[in-house]
């Protein structure tokens, strides 16, 4: 469970692919079975169409499920716009009301809305499907956890919707740093961001059947 990359940005722009390179590296060395990025693959809609096949190329060779979830900064994945060169392996989540992505090979399901508009009236977790099958269910959401949620804050995540999400994990992003808003026995953390000023990580997702679920912090350290 990766997020907040912001590939292509105008500040940090050698950072956040290096970032990106190990990132993918760390989580492939700990044996993921699949990757989830939780928004904020990309920063602006300004990236330029070889550096967007790169990350495409470099996630279809992962040899694995990829799941993207379109962030507040992931202009350029939203309306289908840009995707023609994605691998057959990377799943872009498109449909504005959410979308289930169904891993039968792992016997996991994710869902996930993405954010077409950035905004207070906007709920990344808000009616969360029922689980449908005996899989493991996974939700991704791109927004601010609040409790109590601030009226005027962009795409707002309340403890309420996390505590009732029918999910066994909850992976987020929009929060730069590693942070555990577990609710009401759901398990529910920001990975934090593989770059920038912060310390820099990403999650290890770990769903036993006998265990349950746990999840570590993996910080990147870059040359």
């Amino acid at each position: 469970h990766m997020s907040d990359l912001h590939i292509s940005s105008d500040v940090y722009a050698d950072e956040a692919f290096r970032g990106f390179e190990v990132a993918l590296e760390l989580g492939l060395n700990k044996g993921a079975d699949v990757v989830l990025i939780a928004g904020d693959l990309f920063d602006n809609g300004r990236i330029k169409q070889p550096l967007m096949d790169q990350v495409w190329d470099m996630l279809g060779d992962v040899g694995r499920p990829v799941i993207v979830l379109p962030g507040n900064h992931d202009t350029v994945l939203v309306n289908g716009v840009r995707l023609d060169n994605t691998p057959s392996d990377v799943t872009v989540i498109q449909k504005p009301e959410g979308e289930m992505v169904y891993l039968k090979e792992f016997g996991l399901s994710v869902w996930g809305r993405p954010v077409y508009d950035h905004h207070p009236g906007f709920r990344p977790m808000a009616d969360v499907p029922p689980r449908s099958d005996d899989h493991w269910y996974v939700s991704m959401a791109h927004g601010l956890y609040m409790d109590p949620p601030d009226p005027l804050r962009a795409s707002p995540i309340s403890a309420e919707e996390i505590g009732q999400a029918p999910c066994d994990y909850v992976a987020l992003g929009h929060v730069h740093v590693f942070r555990d808003v577990s609710q009401n026995g759901v398990p529910a953390y920001y990975s934090g961001a593989p770059s920038g000023a912060q310390t820099k990580t990403v999650a290890i997702v770990d769903l036993d059947p006998m265990l349950g679920v746990s999840v570590s912090p993996l910080e990147i350290v870059l040359d």
